[in-house]
């Protein structure tokens, strides 16, 4: 992106004014336009609440429409969730399981994309760990571990500790040949690396907003494949999961045919409308540009790491990485971390190693100013 672009872009982000923001694999700051969007449901809800409910109900379809463009699937296989964890246990609470079915998981994933899968032993489906090899997960693996009886494969399009990216076209084609379902935890990418539920033959993706998508906390999108909506049984069912939804005084236990049968109830205003805000300001400036920037600072941060000796635990090559860069050195990360934030500098902890995460409207200037930092506390 150019300069002067990436300028225009930082003005949508106070954080910039006093702080060094690079955790954006963590929890992101929200953007001008974000805040504007809550201001705005805030003020409607205020001064007449119900009276705004025709004008939020297109606005609820446009940012679904968002959302679908956003990872090039249907309108009709979007749900709001309230979390990635959520659209997780969507899948895995919601498929017929048959005793004996098995379900593969990374054994270094986060938390959210395990517990839901080890909790299916009670209706005795068996859930095996990939191993991590070097900080990567190995599809050869998958492949291995994969029999008649293995039903869905669960992955992070990238992981959370070191930044490594799988290669989701060649999983999803080996998927798709074997007959297994490949769900998606796309919270570290989604916003910054395309994403085509299509070509990369993802039957289930989740993603909360508030990391690499820009938006608040508490709101997520989950897809699920039209063709698969009704064989997924919602696990939480309410007024709204119904095909007569607003036939209050003669209830019907008919469920909708496609994604919207897993919001349960009175969504999220706020957080849909905020979410909204997010993804037009990402695709405004173009994920693919996005992606090529992040990659650029991630290039930065490994050089600058690499001139000190530091380890870097994330790949160097572009296509397998995402935008969170882990480094190691003979100092304890956890205090580098604090030490920093007290500087108003963000960045975090994960996998052993200080992890740091910029977004596209950070700037070179900015990763130099982190190291310098780093310098200073602990020399080399």
């Amino acid at each position: 992106m150019e300069k002067v672009t990436v300028e225009r872009y930082r003005q949508e982000f106070p954080v910039t004014k006093n702080h060094i923001y690079l955790d954006h694999a963590g929890i992101a700051p929200i953007s001008l336009r974000v805040k504007d969007a809550l201001d705005t449901f805030l003020a409607e809800s205020a001064e007449g609440a119900a009276f705004h409910y025709p004008h939020w109900t297109q606005r609820i379809v446009e940012t679904r429409t968002a959302c679908a463009r956003l990872v090039n699937g249907e309108v009709d296989e979007i749900a709001f969730i309230k979390s990635t964890s959520h659209g997780l246990s969507i899948v895995s609470e919601g498929m017929d399981w048959k005793s004996g079915d098995n379900v593969l998981f990374s054994e270094r994933d986060f938390p959210s994309n395990i517990y839901p899968w080890i909790n299916l032993k009670s209706k005795g489906v068996e859930a095996r760990a990939v191993p991590s090899r070097g900080g990567r997960i190995q599809i050869e693996d998958m492949e291995r571990l994969m029999d008649a009886r293995t039903r869905l494969i669960a992955v992070s399009s990238v992981q959370f500790s070191n930044g490594f990216r799988i290669d989701l076209k060649r999983l999803g084609a080996l998927c798709r040949s074997k007959g297994v379902l490949l769900c998606v935890d796309a919270i570290q990418s989604l916003g910054i690396i395309p994403m085509d539920v299509r070509e990369l033959n993802i039957d289930f993706l989740a993603a909360d907003a508030h990391k690499w998508l820009l938006g608040p906390e508490g709101i997520g999108i989950f897809y699920c494949r039209k063709e698969l909506a009704q064989n997924v049984r919602p696990p939480l069912l309410g007024w709204k999961s119904v095909q007569n939804e607003f036939d209050f005084d003669h209830p019907v236990l008919q469920l909708k045919n496609d994604a919207q049968r897993f919001e349960e109830g009175t969504l999220n205003l706020m957080g849909i409308f905020g979410l909204g805000a997010a993804i037009e300001l990402l695709q405004e400036a173009g994920i693919a540009n996005i992606e090529t920037r992040v990659l650029d600072l991630g290039d930065q941060i490994i050089e600058e790491a690499g001139k000190r000796g530091l380890a870097v635990m994330t790949p160097a090559q572009r296509d397998q990485r995402g935008g969170n860069i882990t480094i190691a050195g003979s100092f304890d990360p956890s205090v580098v971390r604090d030490a920093l934030r007290v500087r108003g500098i963000m960045v975090n902890v994960r996998g052993g190693g200080l992890r740091l995460s910029p977004h596209f409207y950070n700037t070179a200037e900015e990763i130099n100013a982190t190291f310098q930092n780093i310098d200073r506390l602990y020399p080399q």
